[in-house]
C-alpha cells in the first residue's frame, strides 16, 4: 500500500524525454567544418611559416566566430517562426 506522499512523488518524477539527435546533413556539415579549422591550422603554422600558437588562435577564433555567426542565424530563424 502506498502511502500520499509516495504517490505524489511518483508523480512529481519527470518523465525522461528521449535525446533527439543530429541529422545526417548536420554531421556532414559539423565535419566538414571541423576538417577546414584542422587545414586552416595547419596551412597557417606550415605554409605561412607563422608561430604554432598565433595559428592556433586563427583557428580557434574563426571556430567561435563560426559559431557565434550559426548562434545568430539560429536565434533569428527561430524567432521567425
Amino acid at each position: 500500500m502506498t502511502t500520499d506522499q509516495e504517490a505524489a512523488r511518483e508523480q512529481a518524477e519527470p518523465v525522461p524525454v528521449p535525446a533527439a539527435s543530429l541529422s545526417r546533413r548536420a554531421k556532414m556539415i559539423i565535419g566538414g567544418v571541423s576538417g577546414a579549422l584542422v587545414a586552416w591550422f595547419f596551412f597557417a603554422w606550415l605554409g605561412l611559416k607563422r608561430n604554432i600558437v598565433d595559428a592556433a588562435g586563427e583557428s580557434i577564433g574563426s571556430g567561435i566566430l563560426l559559431l557565434l555567426l550559426f548562434s545568430i542565424a539560429g536565434a533569428t530563424h527561430r524567432s521567425r517562426q
